[in-house]
């Protein structure tokens, strides 16, 4: 396969005013798009304030990666420590920066950065700067990496994409004086190209966006119900634990092991004790040395579900 290049999308991006123009045509940039189909009140509630002091943040540490990728200018800064430890533990290998891309007709946006896996493949990143990356804000930068993909292949067909992810980084003093110091990369699943366009002209339209990720009617329908189940079992097993821990007390002072009730349920006291468990981490890093792989046994666990309410 020959080395592909990245064909330019040839619309002009004028980054004071965040605008994109193309043959004339002023494009709209997908984020607003986004982020009114699928969770319009993401941000409503924040003051204004903060909302301009997480921009200010995100853009610096933006900008300060994109030096370094392009101007090859290291700040020395803990973000852009962390981006290198990043581009080397997952191989990255730096192609392109605010690269833009669009659909030709209506869309234009800028890719944070571009790796190239190949010759004819390559990867998406987007670097987020968030203290916390809630479910919602996540779906939200599933789709706006996926469109990213999907605009890429428009302007290069024969392109392959391999993974899409977030470069989360994060080095930001609480008001407790801790440093919040976040440095991980989420992969993300991509959505097909359909589901993206069909966001995408349900906001052009007006029409509501029926997200097939959504949880289901026939599910939340049930949360309340949900809810007092789990409510009623917190209960319950409050009250139970308080019964038990009388019971002890009262075998305890007895010094009573068992106890059979006339109906035959059987109360069985458990004598303190110790237990020794041994300290596999911690015996890795003292002895480098030695190959593990022939007496560690893996074990399949099943998936579960958590409910947090």
């Amino acid at each position: 396969m020959a080395r592909i290049e990245l064909n330019p999308s040839g619309v002009l991006f004028n980054e004071e005013l965040h605008e994109y123009w193309l043959d004339g045509r002023q494009l709209s940039g997908i984020t607003e798009a986004i982020k009114k189909m699928l969770h319009p009140e993401l941000y409503q509630d924040i003051p204004e304030s903060i909302l301009k002091k997480a921009a200010e943040y995100g853009t610096f540490v933006h900008q300060q990666i994109y030096d370094f990728d392009h101007n090859f200018v290291n700040s020395g800064s803990q973000e852009v420590k962390d981006y290198i430890q990043i581009c080397k533990q997952y191989n990255l290998v730096h192609e392109a920066s605010e690269f833009t891309v669009t659909d030709g007709k209506h869309w234009a946006s800028n890719i944070d950065k571009v790796y190239r896996v190949s010759d004819d493949t390559f990867s998406i990143g987007d670097i987020k700067t968030a203290g916390v990356l809630s479910p919602d804000k996540l779906e939200l930068a599933r789709f706006q990496l996926s469109i990213y993909a999907w605009f890429l292949q428009l302007l290069n067909p024969k392109l392959k994409i391999d993974k899409l992810f977030i470069i989360h980084l994060r080095n930001k003093i609480m008001k407790s004086g801790k440093v919040e110091h976040i440095c991980e990369v989420i992969f993300i699943n991509r959505v097909p190209s359909f589901i993206c366009e069909e966001l995408l002209n349900c906001y052009l339209s007006g029409e509501k966006f029926n997200n097939p990720y959504a949880v289901p009617f026939e599910l939340s329908s049930q949360e309340q119900h949900i809810r007092d189940l789990i409510e009623t079992k917190e209960r319950v097993e409050e009250e139970l634990n308080s019964i038990k821990a009388d019971i002890l007390s009262k075998m305890q002072s007895l010094d009573v092991k068992s106890w059979l009730t006339e109906s035959g349920m059987r109360l069985t006291r458990k004598l303190p004790t110790t237990r020794s468990s041994f300290n596999l981490p911690l015996f890795k890093k003292e002895h480098p040395e030695f190959n593990y792989d022939d007496y560690m046994k893996i074990s399949q666990v099943s998936g579960s579900l958590q409910i947090a309410i």
